[in-house]
């Protein structure tokens, strides 16, 4: 029997899982074994939506967020028959989702067959071995190991690491948090607390920092200081000038040039930004692939913080909790890069405000290191990822965005060479895509893998026959 192994047990893991489990039949695959690490946590909803905070909601409307690029509605549907009042442009709080991935994926291992032996292992798998007859052996962390013709590492971000600057003995304070999503466990009731950060990871960090010790004070900082855009209150129409505006960027390498035709593109005071920019997403990916590593470097020093702020928007209901924040005196937002910090409660925290030559410095009782996904394989702590990097099985991205994979998503070994059974989904892909962290475009590339995985088990299947 083929086996296939899904390492990640978040949402990119699901989306995979739940499409070789819905289209298993329909592709006319052989039975086959689906060996699912998920990790310590149940598989399924990941970091992201193992919330039960209702302040945390999705940065995506709920007719984006259907398991299935080809069942759009599937989200809204589970919703509104759970008597949720919801509609398509809404954004839910993340605790429905993540119940939803639940209900989904066990309606789907209960509907699913004898095509699929789905097999869920709650360990981490640590390593991998190739074998001479070219499959892998998956070795856990419980020292079990299973022998797998395809791999799948849909494993998300990668453990973030302490800043450069943070000494030692903050760390081991427990009044410097290095997880944004992690436990806070301060040794005290904070007086004031330091985001480091003002991207969406931020803004969830605040409002949570914020509802825990309602007394707090809160700095956010980051080097421009800037919270990310606002999602309109409503669905806009689709950019009318779309393909005019893909012929341009296609025929033009140039990140600065690209934003000058977005800027053209915008004077139209009847055309909303966001629509604009909306309507290149799904072709981001084939942008980016035309950038070459020198213009790729450019991108990310010069226009990298206006994409985050513009692409990676907030709903209007957590912009108006932020705005009241501020507006109550309680949070104040400032650009500066932190340049140091120590001491074991209060910490000593060092900052150099933009365009100031003279360092500021700030005592605050509690920061959490909220800074965004991170992706660099290059000196990562992931056991997995360090193994593959380290015995040169993979390479990692140069410009620390994840693996370098080709635009399918398999993995380059450290020579170049593409495997052609060990693929990757998700954040990891970050450097050969660009935008493949969200669900519309992780469901994408789910559906992709998914079908070239069934595909050649039929095909197996097929030899095997003749």
């Amino acid at each position: 029997m083929r086996r296939i192994a899904v390492i990640g047990g978040g949402a990119a893991g699901s989306a995979l899982v739940a499409r070789l489990l819905r289209d298993a039949a329909s592709h006319g695959a052989p039975a086959f074994a689906l060996h699912w690490f998920g990790g310590r946590r149940a598989p399924g909803r990941g970091v992201a939506y193992d919330t039960a905070d209702p302040l945390h909601l999705l940065n995506v409307r709920a007719a984006n967020m259907s398991l299935f690029a080809d069942a759009p509605d599937d989200f809204l549907g589970y919703a509104q028959a759970r008597g949720i009042a919801a509609s398509d442009g809404q954004f839910l709080p993340r605790s429905i989702y993540g119940d939803y991935l639940d209900a989904t994926l066990s309606s789907l291992r209960a509907t699913s067959g004898r095509e699929v032996d789905l097999v869920l292992h709650a360990t981490e798998a640590v390593a991998l071995r190739p074998r001479a007859d070219r499959r892998f052996e998956v070795v856990a962390r419980d020292h079990d190991a299973v022998v797998a013709d395809e791999i799948v590492l849909a494993i998300g971000a990668l453990p973030p690491a302490a800043l450069p600057g943070v000494t030692p003995a903050a760390l081991a304070s427990g009044a410097y948090a290095t997880d944004p999503w992690g436990p806070l466990t301060p040794l005290r009731t904070p007086g004031h607390v330091l985001v480091i950060g003002t991207g969406l990871s931020a803004v969830d960090a605040l409002l949570g920092a914020a509802a825990r010790w309602p007394r707090a004070l809160l700095t956010a900082v980051s080097r421009r200081g800037r919270l990310p855009a606002l999602h309109a209150d409503h669905v806009l129409a689709p950019y009318a000038g779309r393909e005019a505006l893909l012929r341009d960027l296609g025929g033009d390498a140039d990140p600065r040039r690209w934003l000058r035709r977005f800027r053209a593109a915008t004077h139209d005071p009847t055309v909303d930004w966001r629509a604009v920019l909306d309507a290149v997403r799904a072709q981001t990916p084939r942008l980016w692939a035309t950038l070459d590593e020198t213009r790729r470097r450019r991108f990310l020093r010069h226009l990298r913080p206006l994409w985050e702020v513009a692409r990676h928007r907030v709903p209007p209901q957590t912009a108006a909790r932020i705005e009241a924040l501020r507006a109550g005196g309680r949070l104040r937002v400032l650009a500066a890069r932190v340049a140091s910090i120590d001491g074991r409660g209060p910490l000593r925290v060092r900052l150099h405000p933009r365009g100031e030559a003279r360092p500021h410095a700030l005592a605050v009782d509690h920061a959490i290191q909220a800074t965004g996904l991170e992706a660099d394989a290059r000196s990562t702590p992931h056991v997995l990822v360090r193994q593959l990097v380290d015995e040169r099985l993979v390479r990692a991205d140069a410009l620390g965005l994840g693996l370098a994979a080709a635009a399918d998503g398999r993995l380059l070994r450290a020579e170049g060479t593409p495997w052609p059974n060990l693929h990757a989904l998700g954040t990891l892909l970050r450097g050969s895509l660009w935008e493949c962290g969200a669900m519309p475009e992780i469901r994408t590339l789910a559906g992709e893998v998914a079908a070239g995985l069934l595909a050649r088990a039929a095909q197996g299947a097929a030899a095997t026959v003749r």
